[in-house]
């Protein structure tokens, strides 16, 4: 539990968090007199004296309090501030001052209201860190001309997203966005608190001030530990030894769902499921792995012979005796140096096919256009084993796409093929009837109709009463051709034709 020291030098309305080790001091500050307790504890958990000061309507009381928490650090010791809501701000801007940054190594902002200047930059050495949330965001700029600054002026701007999906701002000191949270995502207390931006925040926030207190933490070893119990010695109290205590752990295998949330459900699911389940053929092959301030990723490689019930793999799959070679991603995350969740993928249908259960070439009907489903087998896992991009070797990329694009430009070729070979046919047939009608009309001509002369002969018109009946034709045609209800016709085609 923590100690809380109330007559802290310097610190009158502040609270001082003792963690009983003395190391680093850490000061949280905000604009209310009370702050979250459990963002407080785990920064106690990580290591540090933690000191809160409320804002108070900031001023020169708040500033007086903010130098007090050096008070007491040793030689070469220093201080990091992490700042909430309006305390952000008036610290982003107080501590643009280096008067005001003695023996400060590190600031975080989380979700301000008013920014600095975006150009400005902080003293050197100053490790700064930004959290942004919310639609607007105030910023400050100072104009400059000719050497000389003019008044601070204070405008609201879109806080539109930063770039990539990490969504960084390119300012003068590190900043990003959180565009699906809202400002107050990071307090446990609050309506708005969002945990998986929370989590993001705080492996960005631990990594600043690991850097501004210079501080290298080692957490393979509880992982290693973690691991040797889990796949090697089987041994529950090993394997459960590394999880958190005061908060829930949770593990989860996203291709089945299989883990558990909470000690005792993963204390079930390791004694009942894992430990002692795996095939002994079982071999496991780190290929990378990446550290980061708070959390490890392992991309491993497992090859086996099914030849038990693999629970947490195959629930329900008696042993088939099949080889099996995948790939596995293992993302943990640690909070004060212990295991607090792990995220395990792998390729489920890479597996189902290789036990045997998936058949590429059985695609459901009704499916137009697959004649096979875009699955690998242990080619996959075998070539990221294996691979080595300073050698030479086989293109195995990509040959998915390759035989799905031969196969669409077979079946282009199909159908272009056929249609001409329907086009011809048709075309022959109308040619066949142009044929025969022509010679049938020429038969008819001959037989019904005659020179214009035997014509009029026969019926005792004149060629003026020819002309007479032609002028008349053609006036039928002109008015019909006026007929306001086909003109209004028209017109609504051609209006429909320019909105499409």
């Amino acid at each position: 539990m923590a100690l809380v020291s109330i007559n802290a030098p310097g610190l009158s309305n502040g609270l001082l968090y003792n963690n009983g080790n003395n190391n680093a001091r850490l000061c949280i500050t905000s604009e209310t007199d009370e702050f979250d307790v459990e963002t407080i504890k785990d920064w106690q958990d990580e290591g540090f004296d933690v000191a809160y000061i409320p804002l108070n309507g900031g001023g020169k009381d708040y500033e007086d309090r903010l130098r007090s928490i050096k008070e007491g650090l040793g030689v070469g010791e220093n201080y990091g501030v992490i700042a909430f809501g309006e305390a952000a701000s008036y610290c982003l801007d107080y501590y643009t001052k280096s008067m005001n940054c003695s023996r400060l190594c590190c600031l975080v902002a989380y979700y301000p209201t008013n920014l600095p200047d975006t150009r400005c930059r902080f003293p050197l050495g100053l490790q700064v860190l930004v959290h942004l949330a919310g639609k607007t965001i105030d910023v400050t700029t100072t104009p400059t001309a000719l050497g000389l600054q003019g008044k601070k002026r204070r405008r609201t701007r879109p806080l539109n997203p930063g770039v990539g999906t990490g969504e960084r701002l390119k300012l003068a000191y590190p900043a990003f966005t959180y565009s699906d949270a809202e400002p107050g995502f990071a307090e446990h207390d609050m309506e708005e608190y969002d945990n998986l931006a929370a989590d993001l925040a705080w492996t960005r926030t631990i990594k600043n001030i690991r850097k501004g207190f210079s501080r290298d933490v080692d957490l393979e070893s509880r992982w290693e530990d973690h691991q040797e119990g889990k796949f090697f010695s089987s041994n529950l109290a090993r394997t459960m030894d590394g999880y958190v205590k005061e908060k829930t752990p949770a593990v989860t295998y996203t291709s089945t769902m299989s883990g558990g949330i909470g000690a005792q459900a993963l204390r079930r699911f390791y004694q009942h499921y894992f430990l002692g389940k795996l095939p002994p053929s079982m071999h496991i092959r780190l290929i990378s792995r990446t550290a980061g301030a708070d959390r490890i990723v392992d991309e491993l490689y497992l090859s086996f012979e099914h030849t038990q019930e693999l629970q947490w793999m195959l629930p329900g799959v008696p042993a088939t005796n099949k080889p099996v070679e995948i790939m596995m991603v293992s993302i943990v995350s640690l909070r004060g140096g212990r295991l607090y969740s792990e995220h395990v993928y792998w390729d489920q249908a890479s597996v189902l096919m290789q036990v045997g259960l998936l058949d590429p070439k059985l695609v459901p009907s009704g499916v137009q256009g697959v004649d096979r489903l875009p699955v690998i087998g242990k080619e996959a896992a075998r070539r990221i084993l294996h691979e080595d991009p300073e050698l030479e070797q086989e293109d195995y990329h990509n040959r998915l796409i390759r035989r799905a694009n031969a196969k669409a430009r077979r079946e282009r070729d199909e159908r272009s093929s056929q249609a001409a070979e329907e086009s011809g046919a048709e075309m022959k047939s109308e040619i066949g009837d142009s044929i025969s009608g022509k010679k049938g009309n020429k038969g008819k001509s001959v037989l019904e109709r005659r020179p214009p002369k035997l014509e009029r002969a026969a019926t005792g018109k004149t060629e003026k009463d020819d002309e007479d009946e032609g002028a008349a034709t053609e006036t039928e045609s002109t008015v019909k051709s006026k007929d306001p209800n086909e003109e209004k016709n028209a017109t609504v085609e051609d209006a429909s034709e320019e909105g499409n």
